[in-house]
């Protein structure tokens, strides 16, 4: 489970935001919440809104991109390749300082905390905490090439001599499978879950494994639930492909008293109900595994009720027993409900006009009654974080 998530200097988010999933004090769909203990609640949701450029979607590209560093495909690099590295370009000290981020999570009950920063060369500085038995206790620490660890320091010092200065320590004390590092890696392989928007169809179907009728019939649930018309549907392996498999929605027609039924390739439906099918499944996947999802601009061509369908799969603690987590931009404004959302689950990424700057807050910054129609405020400009369309001054 995330409790929070921040980052320095990675493309408009020049100073350190930082986007919490910790409850406040508010009282309203308490019983949405995910317990950790008998004093943190976090919650199962939480939505960015923006105007267009604002930054909104780069709070997610950096998780991506942390990701990416830890178990993707830059946490590959070979010795003396650059890291990616894309720091505050409008300002002429930020363009040479480092990246930084910081992640706070749960894993098999255990809080940990995990930081560091990089530049193009190599990581500079990383740190990582655990609360084993509620007090705070150092896994390990590094800045620069001096290590600092708090058990089996021979046998780990070796590992960090083997650590190249573009890799992570993290990463590479669990290729050389040291027990202190493992659960915290596992938690960015298992349970940090972005969505991927180019995956096709196909692919997504194998990945979602859609040929085990259990998972079959709990999408095709969500589908039918949704309103498509759709009455069933049918998965069937492509000759000598052992990968891709033939999708196709049935559709049942009312005609002279006769049930009349025909079946449509997914090239043939309808845009939304695409997005909603490859999308509904990454949901159960995540509810499966109690992941975090982050997803940009959720909404995309789809019906403002899809949209709220998915937003109400995660936040229902009925549907969400493994306590997944959703993180999502969007431009819905359908969405700003107090019936459906807590004040400090809604988020809102605004551009310093000055500095070009991202700056990241909450509704929960504002002195916001239960009872308000967030919707209407946030049009009139009430929590910034909206175009500005001109007119007379």
């Amino acid at each position: 489970m995330l409790v929070q998530f921040s980052v320095k200097n990675f493309r408009s988010l020049k100073d350190k935001v930082t986007l919490s999933l910790l409850s406040g004090t508010d009282s309203s769909h308490e019983g949405d919440l995910i317990i950790v203990d008998d004093a943190k609640r976090l919650a199962p949701v939480a939505v960015i809104y923006g105007a267009n450029s604002a930054g909104k979607s780069n709070v997610l590209f950096a998780m991506q991109a942390m990701q990416s560093i830890i178990t993707g495909e830059n946490a590959l690099l070979l010795k003396d390749k650059p890291l990616p590295y894309e720091p505050f370009a409008f300002d002429g000290e930020t363009i040479s300082m480092p990246t930084e981020y910081g992640i706070m999570f749960y894993y098999d009950g255990i809080k940990y905390a995990y930081t560091f920063s990089h530049d193009q060369k190599r990581i500079l500085t990383e740190d990582l905490y655990h609360w084993p038995k509620g007090r705070e206790a150092l896994i390990f620490s590094r800045e620069g090439d001096q290590y600092t660890f708090r058990e089996n320091e021979k046998e780990q010092n070796t590992l960090a001599n083997r650590t190249p200065d573009n890799k992570l320590y993290l990463v590479s004390s669990n290729e050389w499978n040291a027990p202190q590092t493992e659960l915290a890696y596992k938690w960015f392989t298992k349970k940090l879950l972005p969505y991927n928007d180019q995956l096709s169809f196909n692919t997504t179907s194998e990945l979602l494994g859609l040929k085990n009728s259990m998972q079959s019939k709990r999408i095709f649930s969500e589908i039918k639930d949704a309103d498509f018309g759709i009455s069933g549907f049918k998965i069937s392996p492509i000759e000598n492909s052992n990968t891709i498999y033939d999708i196709r929605f049935t559709h049942t027609t009312d005609v002279d008293g006769k049930d009349i039924s025909y079946d449509l390739p997914l090239e043939a439906e309808s845009k939304g109900t695409l997005r909603f099918f490859s999308r509904v499944g990454p949901w159960i996947q995540a509810l499966d595994k109690g992941g975090v999802l982050f997803v940009d601009e959720l909404e995309a061509s789809m019906h403002p009720l899809l949209t709220k369908r998915l937003v109400e799969m995660m936040q229902n603690p009925e549907i969400n027993i493994n306590h997944a987590q959703l993180i999502f931009t969007t431009h819905d404004t359908m969405l700003l409900d107090l019936s459906l959302l807590r004040r400090d689950q809604i988020w809102f990424a605004d551009k310093n006009a000055k500095t070009l700057a991202t700056e990241l807050f909450s509704l929960w910054d504002f002195s916001v009654r239960k009872d308000e129609n967030i919707l209407k405020g946030y049009l009139q400009g009430r929590y910034g974080a909206i175009p500005f369309l001109g007119g007379d001054e």
